[in-house]
């Protein structure tokens, strides 16, 4: 047998299936272990349990064999030393955040970072004395000027929402080993199919797993995966804060994610077709996606995701909010659903949705306008979605 490193589809298949093993069922199919609780029958287990042994479990919000399935699974994916499993994704930012940082401390962020992180950002870990400067974080001057002797963490996102920006991990990886800080990556848009962050210097990988890794928008969660000291903290925040995800979440994730590798090719494929063809229509002002020669990280993506860009594009049409509600009208087999990452094809509206919160001048410095749209491409067949478009489209 070879001792090279099998691929990830191989590696998605297999990894974690070994958990099942080490309890009693030796079952092909990972079961559901849908207990609240699990039974000792000696104070010896008890001990055992205490003393880390990863193979006995006490209370599920403390670990849970379908948990540890899914956390061993992304920590192959990724590449990291551990991984936390959570309730949802943004249960998995603050375990990282509220573990990590304590009052006096400082973050460095990217401005374009999920709204609902920003929220967190700003009005949650400020009352405790964490302070934070959102960036351009594709200006590495900016960022670097911005950390101050109290930052102690860089933080952003792969492919920003909804205009697919891309950060250059190396970059600011070395940038943070630099002036000894930590980077915290949230690759949720790419997935590890087709970028792997830790292997370019960051120190935790974060992933709404509700969205690629679990593929089929039927669960909810988060994960961390990376350094082993920052998943303990990370862990013992989440076990005091009770952030802890349900073993069925878990096995629907683990499942979806055995089939990541084939959806994120299928998914990068199609959203490459429709982007190409959505910069051709006249009334489609621009597109906004990494594998367009148009888009201004077209290089950089090309050399961080050579495997392909994923399946996320925004696009902004000529005309406003009544285009815009035309259009959700007019699409036929494409819903309008205010999340991503299925194997549906699905659209939603910035502005109206993951960036309500933002001021008219904040969207616009942000390039973010009324007629922007988000694309979610799914698994379907390109041509199909890409009439769908198109039709309606020209209706309007």
């Amino acid at each position: 047998m070879s001792d090279s490193k099998p691929g990830v589809s191989t590696r998605a298949v297999h990894s974690g299936n070994a958990i099942d093993q080490r309890m009693v069922t030796r079952a092909k199919s990972l079961p559901i272990y849908e207990t609240s609780v699990f039974v000792y029958e000696s104070l010896a287990q008890v001990d055992d349990f205490l003393a880390g042994n990863p193979d006995n479990y006490m209370y599920t919000r403390l670990g849970n064999p379908n948990t540890a399935a899914l956390e061993a699974l992304i920590r192959d994916l990724e590449g990291g030393e551990a991984a936390l499993f959570s309730a949802s994704g943004m249960a998995s930012v603050s375990a990282a955040l509220m573990g990590r940082l304590g009052a006096g401390d400082h973050l460095i962020a990217s401005r374009e970072l999920y709204g609902t992180t920003q929220s967190l950002i700003e009005k949650e870990l400020s009352r405790f004395g964490i302070g934070a400067t959102l960036v351009d974080i594709g200006d590495l001057a900016a960022v670097e000027a911005a950390i101050t002797p109290a930052t102690r963490l860089i933080y952003t996102e792969t492919a920003s929402n909804p205009l697919v920006r891309v950060s250059d991990v190396p970059a600011l990886a070395a940038l943070a080993r630099r002036r000894g800080l930590k980077l915290m990556v949230d690759n949720t848009f790419l997935s590890p199919a087709l970028y792997q962050p830790l292997a370019d210097g960051a120190d935790l990988v974060l992933h709404s797993t509700t969205k690629y890794l679990n593929g089929h928008s039927d669960a909810t969660g988060g994960i961390l995966v990376g350094d082993a000291e920052w998943i303990a903290q990370a862990r013992r925040f989440q076990i005091n804060a009770g952030g802890s995800a349900s073993p069925f979440e878990a096995w629907l994730t683990f499942r979806g994610a055995k089939t990541l590798a084939l959806r994120m090719k299928a998914h990068s494929a199609n959203a490459q077709v429709l982007a190409e063809a959505l910069e051709a229509h006249p009334q489609v002002a621009r597109v906004h996606y990494p594998g367009l020669t148009s888009h201004p990280d077209h290089a950089l993506a090309g050399r961080l995701f050579p495997k392909g860009a994923s399946g996320m594009l925004s696009f902004t049409l000529r005309g406003g909010l009544e285009q815009v509600d035309r259009l959700i009208q007019g699409l036929q087999r494409t819903a309008f659903a205010p999340s991503l990452a299925g194997v549906a094809s699905s659209i939603t509206h910035p502005g109206k949705t993951s960036h309500r919160a933002l001021s008219a001048e904040a969207l616009a410095e942000l390039d973010i306008h009324d007629g922007t749209i988000r694309v979610s491409m799914g698994i379907e067949d390109a041509e199909d979605i890409v009439a769908d478009f198109r039709q309606a489209l020209d209706r309007l």
